[in-house]
């Protein structure tokens, strides 16, 4: 969730790829994390292999299918 002031919490979500020690001891009040990758970095990884310093991808990327782990495949897996 992303807020930008009042009426406009909105569903649009990231996925960081730095480092987790180098992200913020403490959010602004206005973003929440509420997952984590524990299957298919790698596409993660070609995903990000297309991303550019302007913020536009080289080519266009899709999602065209997304779903959710059975309990037992994100066992063990700290949530922040």
């Amino acid at each position: 969730m992303a807020n930008y002031g009042p009426d406009s919490n909105g569903s649009q979500f990231f996925i960081t790829t730095v480092d987790e020690n180098r992200l913020p001891k403490k959010l602004d009040g206005r973003h929440v994390v509420f997952g984590k990758v524990v299957k298919g970095m790698d596409v993660v990884r070609k995903i990000e292999a297309e991303g550019q310093l302007t913020g536009v991808p080289k080519a266009k990327v899709v999602i065209a299918n997304s779903g959710q782990l059975p309990a037992p495949a994100a066992a063990g897996h700290r949530d922040l």
